[in-house]
């Protein structure tokens, strides 16, 4: 009788020292800030503010351990270059996630710095037609820490992406966040038993620190 083996075992994948970057997905006014093009249009935008406190954890963290930061940023300049998905996002055909608009900023409170990286993005995955393999290769990343909005778009869409580039994911669940509440769990599991590690921050936070540890003692 042959040993049974889940065919969905969960990815263990430890940080890896100095090939380690994080990954913010599209946090911005328009999705997260109460004055906010989602907001005015009256979605629920609690479930997505909740990622708002602990990124900022996370960031720190990432910050003294010397993992870089990226920020992607999802707009358009209007519907001619936003694509068959403008359609499905009746809120946006009059406005919001506009390049060179508040909306399309990093949430200030967030504190992104100068010296971070920044992708522009317009569709749902973070590498499609960007520049963010290029950054994450030029980093030498091995293991990408990914976090922000909305939790079954953007990061599952991203999160598969990181996969079939050989990247490894590594999802930060208490930093995630969507419009659509119910979606989120079953998001989490398909990345969980599909494309992706899916970690709490306290456990990212407790690895993080080992990291950081390991830097100041070199």
């Amino acid at each position: 009788m042959s040993d049974f083996r889940d065919p969905f075992e969960p990815a263990s994948w430890p940080l890896e020292p100095g090939r380690t970057v994080l990954v913010n997905v599209d946090l911005q006014n328009d999705f997260l800030h109460p004055d906010g093009w989602y907001a005015k249009s009256d979605i629920d935008i609690s479930h997505m503010r909740r990622v708002i406190e602990p990124t900022k954890e996370l960031v720190a963290a990432c910050r003294t351990a010397g993992v870089p930061v990226v920020w992607t940023r999802h707009g358009t300049h209007g519907l001619e270059d936003g694509g068959p998905f403008m359609q499905l996002r009746p809120a946006l055909r009059e406005g919001g996630l506009r390049i060179g608009t508040w909306g399309y900023e990093i949430l200030a409170e967030l504190e992104p710095r100068a010296e971070d990286w920044f992708v522009a993005k317009s569709r749902l995955s973070s590498f499609f037609q960007t520049n963010l393999e290029l950054v994450l290769r030029g980093l030498g990343a091995e293991t990408v820490l990914i976090v922000g909005v909305l939790t079954n778009q953007c990061i599952g869409a991203t999160c598969k992406d990181a996969l079939f580039r050989d990247f490894k994911p590594i999802v930060v669940e208490d930093c995630t966040g969507t419009t659509l509440p119910h979606l989120h769990e079953p998001a989490i599991e398909m990345m969980r038993v599909g494309w992706g590690q899916v970690n709490t921050l306290e456990e990212t936070l407790t690895e993080l620190a080992t990291v950081a540890a390991e830097r100041t003692s070199t």
